[in-house]
């Protein structure tokens, strides 16, 4: 076990504020809506930039579909820039790497068990050469389908869409994206170029969260339904899921600032 971890208390748990649980339970029931009625949802979370927030977001929701005992498998894809396993406080191990680049049928050996009932985890293992190859190949496609077979509901961490392509490669087997736009970092271009590349290889966003939001700020403010990124709100069927969470624990949607410099912390993965 890794002795000092961070990440404590990021975590949902009894102590979580009501803000914090109301936020994932909100983001929770929406996700409801999107899974188009089937057994077992996929979706993949991604964003922008680095340190947007996602692991921590994907790792939060994880645990609250796993308190409604449904049976939950957390993948992280992120393979140049894992941090799943420091959340939950475990040793990466071998992950998804060494199971898409080996011939081993058996995948019990890269489940984890974590702490919290229900919530299982696929570490990313190792950084391999061609991460992108790797999650577009058949067999990234064939493991999921087996998973399916096994789990309610699976949830992937994958890397920033801004920075580099796998987000957008493993489209056809996901059931939709939730997009991680984060408030101090994001910039509208950058955003617009983003999702029109995902758009591009057909990759269904279902949804948007607002991270690192002022609590102070009105309900809308300029991300809202007139504001800059009003056009996604309109465009995608449950708009923006915008629930504040990570850097100073906001709560409701945020003025947009423009991109940059912030500092990095435990929520910033």
């Amino acid at each position: 076990m890794i002795n000092e971890n961070k990440y404590e208390g990021k975590i949902l748990s009894e102590k979580s504020s009501f803000a914090i649980n109301e936020a994932f339970k909100m983001l929770r029931t929406n996700l409801f809506y999107t899974a188009k009625g089937e057994k077992c949802p996929v979706y993949a979370v991604t964003s922008t930039f680095a340190h947007s927030g996602k692991s921590l977001i994907v790792s939060n929701l994880a645990v609250s579909f796993a308190q409604l005992e449904k049976k939950v498998l957390l993948i992280d894809c992120d393979l140049r820039s894992s941090v799943v396993h420091k959340i939950f406080n475990m040793e990466k191990g071998e992950g998804i790497s060494e199971l898409l680049a080996s011939a081993d049928s058996s995948v019990d050996k890269y489940i984890k068990k974590t702490s919290y009932p229900n919530l299982s985890i696929i570490t990313a293992g190792g950084m391999p050469p061609n991460p992108a190859e790797l999650l577009a190949s058949g067999r990234m496609s064939k493991f999921i389908d087996f998973m399916k077979q096994h789990f309610d509901i699976i949830f992937i961490d994958l890397p920033p869409v801004g920075i580099v392509s796998d987000a957008a490669v493993i489209a056809e087997i996901v059931t939709g994206y939730l997009y991680v736009v984060r408030a101090n970092l994001d910039d509208t271009k950058s955003l617009r170029r983003s999702v029109a590349a995902m758009e591009q290889m057909d990759a269904n966003i279902v949804g948007f969260v607002l991270n690192d939001v002022d609590p102070k700020v009105g309900k809308y403010g300029r991300y809202g339904k007139n504001g800059k990124y009003g056009k996604y709100g309109k465009k995608y069927a449950h708009g923006y899921f915008g629930y504040g969470y990570g850097y100073g624990y906001g709560y409701g949607y945020g003025h947009h600032h423009s991109r940059k410099e912030t500092k990095k912390d435990e929520n910033d993965e």
